[in-house]
């Protein structure tokens, strides 16, 4: 029998609504990507909650990485870092003498993956599923700084001409937006759920340092103008990301409206 669809378990075990589960699937009609990860990104469902029902569609155990400190060396050595960062995957423990690789992955139906890990390993696999940003936190304590964790949970960069990195990751746009003409290459990351709900508002708070000569009436029209660019610049950076996919307007608005 072909496995339940990941929307109708969840239906089936009330986690989410038939509303929740149409609005999710014209997300993922519009933008593509993953049901699961789309339903996380819009606050309908938690990551924990997803890796349970992943467990139980695909028969695969979950495991709780946040309990693992760290994986030895000749563990970590069966999975590189690079591959563990572009396969969203970190390893777990070897089994059977050394004849069995256990790790935990975000897609461990992704059959690819796991051949090639398989392949490089050069043993036999066996995969458990866990979150996105569970996998980023263990990543980062098991590679011991061998690559960059943030990666790992969605994070994009937005360069500017000569390829300097302007904004690393969500967090930034707030303190450092880009001028609206700045191209913003999604990194190469391939944990494809990207949250960026923390997008404010145009700020007022602008101050803007009287000139010589200038009077009550310029001052104002300037802060006035100031903010206007502010506000024109910032827009701009929303509606780019929108189109990159990194939020919906949906998400945005009702951001704003907290």
């Amino acid at each position: 029998m072909p496995p339940i669809k990941l929307g109708d378990l969840l239906l089936k075990a009330k986690a989410i609504s038939e509303l929740q589960l149409k609005s999710a699937l014209s997300e993922q009609n519009k933008w593509g990507g993953r049901l699961g990860e789309i339903l996380v990104r819009m606050n309908i469902l938690s990551e924990d909650m997803l890796v349970k029902a992943l467990s139980k569609q695909l028969a695969v155990p979950a495991v709780n990485l946040d309990t693992i400190q760290g994986v030895p060396p000749h563990v970590r050595a069966k999975l590189p870092s690079q591959m563990a960062k572009d396969f969203v995957a970190v390893p777990v423990q070897l089994r059977d003498d050394g004849k069995t690789l256990v790790v935990a992955m975000a897609e461990p139906q992704n059959i690819e993956h796991v051949d090639t890990i398989r392949s490089v390993a050069r043993c036999r696999i066996v995969v458990q599923v866990a979150g996105r940003s569970a996998i980023a936190r263990a990543y980062g304590r098991f590679y011991d700084g061998e690559g960059d964790a943030s990666d790992l949970e969605g994070s994009f960069k937005v360069v500017d001409a000569a390829g300097n990195t302007v904004i690393r990751n969500a967090d930034d746009v707030a303190k450092k937006p880009a001028p609206p003409s700045a191209g913003i290459p999604r990194g190469t990351q391939p944990f494809g759920r990207s949250s960026l709900t923390d997008v404010p508002a145009p700020s007022s708070n602008v101050v803007v340092a009287p000139s010589s000569g200038q009077g009550p009436t310029e001052m104002i029209n300037a802060i006035e103008n100031a903010q206007r660019k502010e506000g024109a610049a910032l827009k701009a950076m929303v509606e780019m990301l929108i189109e990159k996919g990194v939020f919906t307007r949906e998400e945005y608005l009702a951001r704003l409206k907290r």
